[in-house]
């Protein structure tokens, strides 16, 4: 499928994004001299103890704001059979953290900061910003991920990415060596859905389990019938041992059965953890998500609505 006049075939596109997901929470502070250095280190390299630290506290930090939270207007309930809803118009702690000091390294040009996330009555907004100057940039961005790591089910949120080249807007299930499940067996597991800024009439889809493939094989860009930017749409993965499938606005637009792929997650080797972020991209990547332009000020993508519902309750 052709995305834009810079891509080649699957290669430019698909091959990247497998090394940005490996290299997810690498502790790398320069860029490895070319891409197959990049998977080698990806794979092997370890967080800084400060890292780790910074994360822990981070983690921590949330959990304690939730044992004093104010309750007397709760606006997430709990579904039944153990499903869970939240509109996500104020941050509730007991459900949900904000990545907060630490950077990713190469391809993330963004450090993560707790108080690039924001809530309102419209959801919870993420913000990639300049802290610095434009002469000696300091990016910083929003993310937040779930406490809890679920299983087979519904997954689903209401959400509006950003429209600037260079910037990826993502909501997606993960785990990986630094993110262990209390089940999980320590690897790289991962379910997509991602916006690359410079064309939002797409969006792209991608899987791993236990860190396969190295190839990013599964990748598939999904062609919208608006642009994404411009307004919500409601966007869902539906996960179960034998499938995976993507939903838009309720319709179904792709699905990958075990039949087909040895790489579909399984519970059995680790639950995942529900992660919504934006990030800025390396120049050295703009192959794939277009170059990012540091003059540019802020971006923001947006998300309200978020629903998780057991497998055996799935309605999308």
């Amino acid at each position: 499928m052709q995305y834009h006049s810079m891509f080649s075939p699957k290669r430019s596109i698909l091959c990247i994004s497998c090394i940005l997901l490996l290299n997810y929470h690498s502790a790398l502070q320069a860029k490895p001299s070319d891409k197959s250095d990049i998977k080698i280190r990806g794979k092997s390299m370890k967080l800084s103890e400060q890292q780790v630290s910074a994360q822990r506290m981070a983690k921590e930090d949330s959990l304690l704001k939730a044992s004093s939270t104010n309750k007397k207007e709760p606006k997430t309930r709990t579904a039944k059979s153990n499903g869970f809803i939240d509109v996500l118009t104020h941050f509730d702690y007991n459900h949900w953290w904000a990545s907060d000091g630490w950077h990713n390294g190469f391809p993330f040009v963004n450090r993560w900061q707790a108080d690039a996330v924001s809530h309102s009555g419209d959801g919870v907004q993420l913000t990639l910003s300049n802290h610095g100057s434009v002469e000696v940039p300091d990016w910083v961005s929003g993310e937040l991920r779930s406490h809890e790591y679920r299983g087979y089910g519904c997954y689903e949120v209401s959400m509006k990415p950003a429209a600037r080249s260079g910037v990826v807007s993502s909501f997606f299930l993960f785990a990986s060596p630094y993110d262990i499940a209390p089940n999980g067996n320590g690897l790289h597991h991962e379910i997509d859905i991602e916006f690359l800024g410079d064309n939002t009439n797409f969006m792209q889809i991608n899987f791993w389990r236990n860190g396969e493939p190295d190839e990013a094989q599964n990748a598939r860009l999904i062609p919208l019938q608006f642009d994404a930017a411009l307004d919500f749409h409601r966007y869902g993965i539906r996960w179960s041992s034998k499938k995976i499938q993507w939903y838009v606005d309720g319709l179904l637009v792709h699905e990958v059965s075990s039949n087909e792929s040895d790489f579909i997650p399984k519970t059995t080797e680790s639950t995942l953890m529900t992660i919504m972020n934006i990030w800025a991209t390396d120049e050295d990547i703009a192959s794939w998500a277009g170059e990012f332009d540091p003059e540019l000020g802020s971006s923001q993508s947006h998300y309200k609505d978020f629903s998780y519902q057991p497998l055996k309750q799935c309605q999308l």
